[in-house]
């Protein structure tokens, strides 16, 4: 069931950490997925335009030091490279438009000064009018100057924050969630009721979200895809899993969306 490319790869974690081949080849997947996010879609219907992207949620279930965390690093190496990358872009492009901002600030300084001039009949080679025309279009270039760095995970985020994330990076990114179990009691917190509602729907990566906030003012999601990945043990998954077959407020099918979701036997010693 491992795509071909992947297999050697894959096999290779394994062997070298003495661990079932699920706890390597389901983070792989769900963290490829992420990586092409948008970026590919698939229509099984062949008259309708029902689209279907790689996004996916998946988790890895085993009891405490079977070696979850060193799987998921292992699997996620690559999707991690990309992202330390892109910080090292970021910052190398932030720092030449800082200095890029400071040159334009000076620029706009020197004009406002012949303005004055101007203004005092003073002849300084351009009418009023041309020096407003100039002024306006260094303020305009300085405010066009705000780099952004590509994202491909992030760990910890509020609801908020995380949709200005996907705001910025349409092709979707992974939440990374080294104890799962975490991330689930965060969406049982007192006045974050609304936050499941939010995931569930990014799940699909198909459709928008809109954000409508005093603080924030709006924030519109035109593509709405987000990859979840953690690592979570036997005890802990049982009351979310009892949760959902009470078919009460658990039964929302927030469980059901970890498709990818592995529960290996222990290979013994």
């Amino acid at each position: 069931m491992i795509p071909r490319p992947l297999r050697p790869w894959i096999v290779d974690i394994s062997e070298r950490s003495c661990v079932p081949l699920e706890f390597v080849a389901a983070p792989a997947l769900v963290s490829l997925g992420a990586a092409i996010g948008r970026g590919v879609g698939i229509r099984p219907g062949r008259f309708d335009d029902y689209t279907v992207v790689p996004n996916l949620w998946g988790a890895i279930v085993g009891r405490p030091g079977t070696m979850k965390s060193h799987q998921i690093a292992e699997a996620t190496r690559p999707l991690r490279r990309l992202e330390s990358q892109e910080w090292d872009r970021f910052e190398a492009f932030e720092a030449e438009a800082e200095a890029h901002v400071a040159r334009i600030e000076a620029e706009i300084e020197a004009i406002k000064g012949k303005m004055r001039e101007a203004a005092r009949g003073k002849n300084v080679g351009k009418s009023l009018d041309e020096l407003q025309l100039e002024l306006a279009k260094k303020i305009e270039e300085r405010g066009a100057e705000k780099p952004r760095v590509r994202r491909y995970i992030t760990q910890d985020a509020t609801t908020e924050k995380l949709g200005e994330l996907l705001e910025q990076n349409p092709r979707g990114i992974l939440l990374l969630r080294d104890e799962l179990a975490g991330w689930f009691r965060q969406l049982d917190r007192y006045g974050r009721e609304g936050d499941r509602e939010f995931y569930l729907e990014a799940w699909n990566g198909t459709g928008g979200y809109t954000f409508d906030r005093i603080g924030r003012g709006t924030v519109r999601i035109k593509a709405l895809t987000l990859s979840i990945l953690g690592g979570i043990q036997p005890g802990k998954l049982k009351s979310y899993i009892e949760a959902a077959l009470r078919e009460g407020a658990g039964d929302d099918g927030l469980l059901q969306r970890f498709q990818v979701l592995v529960w290996p036997d222990n290979l013994g010693s």
